[in-house]
């Protein structure tokens, strides 16, 4: 009986990892939010660089991610029509950006390849394991919110609804208007 008992604790402990129900606030934690780690890498829709630092100001959402993970592939649409929501973006000052982190170990004109076939606008850069874990990346897809300020403010594993992001995003800008 203990032995069953312990199996099942071990078995909701994974499922509870792999569905992405094991989520980080920032907000919840006492003092300051962890800065967020800054970094400048190159962009593939445009081959731009795009740095942290220069986002000051937005809020941010990093989608770390890779072509194999099919969690991905079904948070990848939902941040993508977010992206193209310019008349939401427009009614908060076009204070958000999205940008998808790959981790991939193929070579950028892959990972380019594989955007293009599915149709995604929003910016996404090329990335590394070393960059996901100084952001606490423990699978994918990993969703990490900075705040304006630099702050991560949630860091979540697993698929992630558009209800629920647009919840963190109006919780963050509601704290940016009490602190006026």
């Amino acid at each position: 009986m203990k032995r069953s008992s312990i199996g099942l604790l071990l078995s909701l402990c994974l499922l509870l990892v792999t569905s992405g129900c094991i989520d980080e606030a920032g907000g919840d934690r006492e003092g300051p939010n962890d800065i967020a780690p800054d970094f400048d890498l190159p962009l593939l829709n445009n081959g731009n660089q795009i740095r942290l630092e220069d986002l000051r100001g937005k809020i941010v959402i990093l989608d770390f991610w890779a072509t194999w993970c099919a969690p991905c592939e079904v948070q990848m649409p939902v941040l993508d029509t977010l992206w193209k929501d310019k008349e939401e973006r427009a009614e908060h000052g076009d204070d958000l950006m999205i940008i998808g982190i790959s981790v991939d170990t193929d070579p950028p004109n892959k990972v380019s390849d594989w955007i293009a076939e599915r149709g995604f606008l929003y910016p996404i850069a090329i990335g590394d394991q070393d960059l996901a874990m100084r952001y606490g990346v423990i699978g994918f897809p990993t969703l990490v919110v900075i705040d304006p300020s630099g702050g991560i403010h949630t860091r979540h594993t697993g698929v992630w609804s558009r209800p629920e992001i647009e919840s963190v995003l109006d919780q963050i800008r509601l704290d940016m208007l009490a602190s006026r």
